[in-house]
């Protein structure tokens, strides 16, 4: 394999992960709304748990996808770093690419990075303080 075709199965990873990265954003919207809805009426305990679950989902879905991102990024740098090993000749921008993402073979995991992680403890945030908190008042 030749670094262009790694660069370009990296691509393509981009390409898929990027739509389904379009779609979580639009279901943090609608866990927006679905809060706020919520909020507004007071809705009862069902309205509420179904509410905490989509959030939950929603959530969840997006540390999937930033796992299959990260693991793109790290397979790939894998590949280029295999790549050189077997005596393949790199360009400055892949061994770049190798030293800020390693060159381990690399393990999936859902975990971010500190303002990963902060960044969607907020949304949960936002998700739920409004369903479980006080009502908004007029």
């Amino acid at each position: 394999m030749e670094e262009r075709q790694i660069w370009e199965l990296l691509s393509s990873n981009m390409i898929g992960l990027s739509i389904f990265l379009a779609g979580n954003a639009f279901l943090i919207w609608v866990a927006f709304r679905v809060s706020k809805s919520v909020n507004e009426t007071g809705g009862n305990i069902v309205f509420k748990l179904v509410g905490t679950v989509f959030g939950l989902g929603v959530v969840y879905n997006g540390l999937v996808l930033g796992g299959f991102m990260s693991n793109a990024f790290q397979s790939t740098a894998y590949s280029l770093g295999q790549l050189k090993e077997s005596g393949g000749e790199l360009s400055a921008l892949a061994e770049g690419f190798i030293a800020s993402n390693g060159s381990d073979l690399p393990e999936f995991s859902i975990m971010p990075g500190v303002i990963g992680g902060i960044w969607w403890l907020s949304i949960l945030a936002i998700i739920l303080l409004p369903i479980w908190g006080p009502k908004a008042s007029d």
